[in-house]
């Protein structure tokens, strides 16, 4: 049997959410553009787009699964989330929201899965929403976004979330939202989706390994959305500027946080370029690596996605077992994925390539 397909890097609008941010008039709202077209608004700034039916209808996504061969994804809810709202229809759209995750789950036993969508605007019913997720709703992960209405998520306020993630073993999906620089893109007429996300999820990363969280919850693990957004691709600057000017911002950790990074973070594989994949690879090796397909925004690819991780093992002559971690036995084994009728799974497979850490 072939090994299964995973996808943990997708994106999900109920319908009555949706229906919801077309109702509204204030700074974040959705807005109609075609027959089954809307884009999302902050403010003046649009930050996505809904052009595929399969963003909000479980039916077109699942034939869009079958055509791309993924067998299974776990599904998130993406930008605005209900943390961007007011703290009263925040923590009751993230509850309606995981009510709507857990029915798509129901529906397509083996096909969907469901991280948590929470309030984090509210800490304390943050916490409660994931308890009912994990206990009642039988979740697989969280999602995080990069802020919460500006504030840095290593903040000691959301330490709760991080300690119950761990001890609930549930792999976060730190997400990009409204970059913190989003002045600054309105400004440069930059679009966020090109370097406003990936450079928010990878401050919010790695600040929290600065402030000791992951320090903090060793079980702790994280996929880090758009192969890791600036990481994998600055190792040399992450070393040197963690050794030349921790102790002057008042930072210690009993390790470098490269190290940090390889042990508990996983880069999914949303960019589908081959050079970027390759140095990403060398870094994290490839018990490490996860697809991402960024599915159904516009920068998504779901048809290529499982394409570009072959292209990959052909061009670096990789064995199978290293195919087959990056292609779902990563995502198997990191969400605690049941197996699935008629695919392999290889849950305590390990790489067969050696990880070449940067010096």
């Amino acid at each position: 049997m072939s090994q299964r397909t995973v996808d943990v890097h997708n994106h999900y609008y109920p319908l009555d959410y949706l229906n919801y941010l077309l109702t509204r008039t204030g700074h974040i709202k959705a807005v109609q553009t075609g027959p089954k077209t809307y884009v999302m608004k902050a403010g003046d700034v649009i930050v996505a787009h809904i052009d595929r039916p399969g963003h909000y209808d479980l039916a077109a996504r699942i034939a869009d699964l079958d055509k791309a061969g993924m067998d299974t994804q776990v599904v998130s809810k993406t930008i605005p989330g209900p943390d961007m709202l007011e703290r009263d229809q925040g923590v009751y759209w993230a509850k309606r929201i995981n009510d709507a995750l857990a029915e798509a789950a129901r529906l397509h036993p083996h096909r969907l899965y469901a991280y948590a969508c929470l309030p984090y605007q509210d800490v304390e019913e943050a916490c409660k929403e994931l308890t009912r997720c994990k206990q009642e709703l039988g979740f697989n992960g969280i999602q995080m976004f990069s802020n919460c209405q500006g504030e840095p998520m290593f903040l000691e306020k959301f330490a709760p979330i991080f300690q119950m993630a761990a001890a609930y073993d549930m792999p976060i999906l730190m997400h990009p939202t409204v970059p913190l620089t989003g002045k600054i893109l309105d400004m440069m007429k930059i679009p966020y989706q090109l370097y406003g996300y990936t450079f928010d999820t990878t401050m919010a990363v790695i600040s929290l390994i600065f402030h000791g969280v992951f320090e903090r919850n060793p079980k702790l693990k994280m996929v880090h959305t758009h192969m890791g957004g600036m990481v994998p691709y600055l190792v040399r600057r992450l070393q040197d500027s963690w050794k030349g000017y921790s102790k002057e911002w008042g930072l210690e950790l009993s390790e470098s946080p490269d190290l940090t990074y390889q042990r508990q973070v996983y880069p999914d594989t949303a960019s589908f370029y081959l050079p970027a994949m390759k140095c990403c690879l060398e870094w994290v090796g490839a018990d490490h690596m996860i697809i991402g397909t960024d599915y159904a925004h516009r920068v998504g690819d779901p048809e290529g996605a499982i394409k570009c991780i072959r292209d990959l093992g052909s061009q670096l002559n990789l064995p199978q077992a290293d195919l087959d971690l990056m292609l779902g036995a990563n995502a198997e084994r990191l969400f605690n994925l049941p197996p699935m009728p008629g695919r392999s799974q290889t849950t305590e497979r390990v790489a067969a390539s050696s990880r070449v850490a940067a010096s």
